[in-house]
């Protein structure tokens, strides 16, 4: 409401003007972008929490899955020990048993006797494919090569082994982890790809160290590998753990597949 004082032309007091205005829609109006404003910060914020706990939610995940992925490691370290200390053992002294009861002289203790070495070497395998010593002892360089005789022998895949002259060693968790993407590599190899042979690379790419493992098989159909990426970017439970010891070290595995084969990429920093 305005009110105004009119005058006449000698400045005596005439009366007075009231112009009245109905401001109610303004204000509704305001009041209601106001509420829409507050509504709107409050949704903000409430999106701000969710994905902050979203992401402690996801790191606190990756904390337990780095966790259990150290016990595996350990649990197969201590298996791998027991096998070769205990039952290498008993086995070694039950072959020394039967070498003294003249194997030469009886067809059946002889048969005896090979069955145990058979049994050696098979538990010494075992044992040192759980947790290689040559891996922790002499790094990558000498470990792969020593399983891809093992493996091309097993298997009857012709395997190839490529690596830069100057790599150098990385930190253990680094090793082992590039170490176990090969062995599952190789295993989906034998017994989905139906390829007769495989190459390997280590290399330096980018400023990453670089594992490539290479078939010639049938390849992955490509609705299946489309929607492994769509989901957990892998295929399988072997390649889900694959790519996130990739993940706990900053680095990612990459698959790459048509009907003329496969490349498993596994990359991370050199520092891991």
């Amino acid at each position: 409401m305005i009110i105004t004082a009119l005058r006449d032309k000698s400045g005596a007091l005439r009366g007075f003007s009231k112009v009245t205005r109905d401001v109610t829609e303004r204000m509704q109006a305001h009041e209601a972008l106001k509420a829409s404003n507050e509504e709107l910060r409050k949704e903000i914020a409430d999106r701000i929490s969710a994905q902050q706990k979203l992401h402690a939610s996801e790191q606190s995940l990756r904390r337990l899955s780095g966790h259990l992925l150290r016990m595996q490691d350990e649990e197969r370290r201590r298996l791998g020990r027991e096998l070769h200390d205990s039952v290498g053992q008993y086995l070694a002294a039950l072959k020394m048993g039967l070498d003294s009861m003249r194997p030469e002289e009886n067809d059946q203790l002889a048969q005896c006797v090979h069955l145990a070495e058979q049994s050696m070497k098979e538990v010494r395998t075992i044992s040192y494919l759980l947790y290689p010593p040559m891996l922790e002892e002499m790094g990558l360089r000498s470990a792969i090569p020593w399983y891809l005789d093992g493996f091309g022998k097993r298997s009857g895949i012709k395997v190839a082994f490529e690596i830069e002259p100057d790599m150098a060693r990385l930190s253990r968790d680094a090793e082992l982890a590039l170490f176990r993407v090969l062995q599952e590599s190789l295993t989906n190899v034998l017994r989905h790809s139906d390829s007769p042979t495989a190459e390997i690379r280590l290399m330096r790419k980018d400023g990453l160290v670089c594992l490539e493992v290479m078939d010639k098989g049938k390849g992955i159909p490509a609705g299946v590998l489309e929607s492994s990426r769509d989901t957990q970017g892998t295929l399988g439970v072997g390649l889900r753990g694959m790519a996130e010891r990739m993940r706990q070290l900053g680095g990612n595995l990459e698959l790459i597949s048509s009907g003329t084969g496969t490349t498993v990429r596994a990359t991370m920093p050199p520092e891991a």
